[in-house]
């Protein structure tokens, strides 16, 4: 969570003129937006869901994740959301149609309806808060419209190549700090690196010190934090200033929305990534996330893969490394660096202060024999039974910690 504590970002660093300019414009449109924010309805939104949003180049990814919310278990509705800008409804029914063991509807912003595989039915328009998407290649503004449009009371907003490890039911219903706040975000693995004076615009205390966040994953109860989200929505609207400044793509609308409207949120600060192992190295090519208090590994966002040419292999999904540790007290490092041995682009976990970074902030350590976890863990078995095992970073066979998903993964998205 973020505080309120009065400090200031340093603001030493001087602006240019175009900063000068679009801060400017910055701190005036927020004025704006906040008057745009509309009431919750009380009476419309119901229950739990799982939300994703689908356009043609997330397609095969989606089909893979419905697998794996398939093989899950889980009970939960789902919807996903689309508009007919970024792909055809005969795809989406096509989709729905191969997932008939699923509680799946999909959802079209520009018509205002849902369909199941055997009834259509219209939702209320005044409740479809299309994104606003002119001139934008990227389909970053529909997370936020999908989340706030969909008809849950609570969400689990999933990526398409965000895929679920277990039934997520548990941390709707158990997860403390979820129940705390009624937001839980996860981090991605780089600091903050807004210019100081984003800080101050948004009127909130400096979060230089916090992770930018992966918007892969978002557990909200929206009630409980409707101004933070709709505020959200509207930056993604206007994406022409806040994608430049602010956040790149929606990631950190997410973030900035939520202390501009003074709405507290919960970052699982568990460091957790999953790759290959060469017997001294480790290099992680995904971001898996536990709950609050790391019993679980609930969501693994496999998605260098298709940024970097990586194969879809079990060497490269073989081994998961996390930080076992009080998240409060954020005492282990999660970056994404290439570093000399590996040559390779890969997320690192180290253990403050350091020791193991070089001067370009890359990890330079081998994994050491204390490290390794042999257990199995059966599906409901919490990974910090044992006492011994907090304030550790541990690297196991990922199928050892996350029973069958490499098996799982494989299969379906061959």
């Amino acid at each position: 969570m973020y505080n309120n504590e009065s400090r200031v970002c340093n603001r030493e660093k001087p602006l240019n003129r175009a900063q000068e300019r679009d801060f400017s414009a910055i701190s005036k449109l927020l004025i704006t937006l906040r008057e745009q924010i509309v009431p919750y309805p009380n009476e419309y939104f119901h229950g739990r869901g799982i939300v994703l949003t689908v356009g043609q180049h997330q397609l095969k990814f989606a089909k893979v994740n419905l697998k794996m919310i398939e093989h899950s278990g889980t009970q939960l509705d789902i919807q996903i959301w689309y508009s007919f800008s970024q792909i055809s409804e005969a795809i989406m029914m096509e989709l729905l149609n191969n997932s008939a063991k699923l509680n799946l509807s999909i959802c079209c912003f520009d018509t205002a309806q849902c369909k199941t595989r055997t009834e259509t039915w219209q939702l209320d328009p005044a409740h479809v808060y299309k994104p606003g998407v002119s001139k934008l290649k990227k389909s970053f503004p529909f997370k936020p419209a999908a989340i706030i449009s969909a008809t849950f009371a609570e969400v689990l907003f999933l990526d398409c190549d965000a895929y679920i490890t277990r039934d997520p039911i548990d941390l709707f219903l158990f997860d403390p700090m979820y129940l705390k706040f009624g937001a839980l975000f996860f981090p991605d693995s780089y600091q903050s690196r807004q210019h100081p004076t984003v800080w101050n615009l948004f009127n909130t205390t400096c979060g230089e010190h916090e992770y930018e966040l992966d918007s892969a994953t978002i557990l909200v109860d929206k009630k409980r934090v409707w101004n933070g989200l709709y505020m959200t929505k509207l930056m993604n609207d206007n994406h022409k200033l806040f994608y430049k400044y602010v956040t790149d793509g929606d990631k950190d609308t997410f973030r900035f929305g939520f202390r501009y409207m003074d709405v507290k949120y919960y970052i699982v600060m568990i460091p957790c990534s999953t790759g290959s192992f060469d017997g001294i190295h480790f290099c992680g090519w995904t971001i898996c996330k536990t709950d609050s208090l790391a019993q679980h590994i609930y969501v693994n966002h496999v998605h260098m893969f298709k940024h970097v040419g990586i194969s879809y292999s079990p060497a490269d999904l073989d081994y998961t490394r996390i930080a076992l540790g009080d998240p409060n007290n954020n005492s282990f490092s999660f970056i994404q660096c290439r570093s000399i041995e590996i040559s390779k682009v890969c997320f690192h976990i180290g253990r403050k202060p350091y020791p193991q970074f070089i001067n370009n902030r890359c990890y330079s350590g081998g994994i050491q024999s204390e490290e390794f976890e042999y257990h199995q863990y059966t599906l409901d078995e919490p990974l910090l039974s044992q006492e011994s095992k907090k304030n550790q970073i541990l690297i196991s066979k990922t199928n050892n910690l996350m029973p069958h998903f490499v098996d799982n993964l494989l299969k379906y998205i061959q």
